[in-house]
């Protein structure tokens, strides 16, 4: 990964809403093979399972940080789409490891695919649509 891809990862995970829900890339030296985060604090709802919303944000994290090495240093990817399937529930304590796969990337698309498991366990699944726009 070149160091505009990595500072560009970097950015992602820094946003204040993934460090209060304490994501970290899976690899540190390839943030686009996945994102690891624990069913704690912001991440629990109020029947002490995974809050969807926050799941939602990782699973949309992980799509774009899969799609990052797909952009040149003069393109931006926003979500236009997100469908997911919460599938089980997350429990507290746990740690929920989302990874991604790009589809397929047209000139002004990318279609990514994320996954959520808890161990062997799956817990969700998003089809996930972004806007590839010019950084000006």
């Amino acid at each position: 990964m070149t160091d505009s891809l990595a500072e560009r990862a970097a950015a992602a995970l820094a946003i204040p809403l993934q460090v209060a829900l304490e994501a970290r890339a899976l690899d540190p030296a390839d943030p686009a093979a996945g994102v690891v985060f624990p069913v704690a604090g912001l991440a629990i709802n109020p029947g002490g399972t995974l809050h969807a919303g926050a799941l939602g944000s990782i699973m949309e994290l992980t799509g774009f940080l899969a799609l990052l090495p797909h952009l040149d240093a003069a393109e931006h990817a926003v979500t236009h789409h997100i469908s997911t399937q919460v599938l089980s529930p997350g429990r507290a304590g746990e740690e929920v490891t989302v990874t991604a796969v790009v589809e397929r990337r047209t000139r002004r698309l990318g279609f990514v695919t994320a996954t959520a498991v808890v161990g062997d366990r799956l817990v969700a699944r998003s089809q996930i649509t972004k806007s590839v726009i010019d950084i000006r």
